[in-house]
């Protein structure tokens, strides 16, 4: 029974690990630009590819700041829905884990908080 509980929560940090490891990934390859072989913002590169006008460049700043701010009240809207399943996971985790994993999976679910935590504010500086 304790094997099986330990493989269940091994399994879940796995996962975890890969969804933090895979967002941080995509994350640096959008910024880098590594993944679509372009650099900079996007209105600097299709200001170059589309040869815009200046006029034209300010337009496009205009629109994909609204488009940015569009995106940030989705997220915002949403984002109690995706706190209340990430707890409900978390609860449901707790019930199968005894009280000396759970302490630990306490300090885990701490350290993941924290980091989120901080890569929100860092998004935040960069406004």
């Amino acid at each position: 029974m304790m094997g099986t509980r330990r493989a269940v929560v091994y399994l879940v940090l796995v996962f975890v690990l890969g969804v933090v490891l895979g967002a941080l990934g995509s994350f640096w390859a959008g910024k880098s630009g590594w993944l679509h072989g372009r650099s900079g913002s996007p209105a600097k590169w299709l200001s170059g590819e589309l040869k815009l006008t200046p006029e034209q460049e300010k337009q496009l700043e205009g629109i994909l700041d609204e488009t940015a701010a569009g995106y940030r009240a989705i997220r915002e809207r949403v984002a109690p829905e995706y706190e209340a399943v990430r707890q409900a996971g978390r609860d449901k985790i707790r019930a199968i884990l005894t009280p000396e994993q759970r302490a630990r999976f306490e300090e885990l679910v701490r350290q993941i908080d924290e980091e989120r935590a901080q890569r929100r504010r860092q998004r935040e500086q960069r406004r």
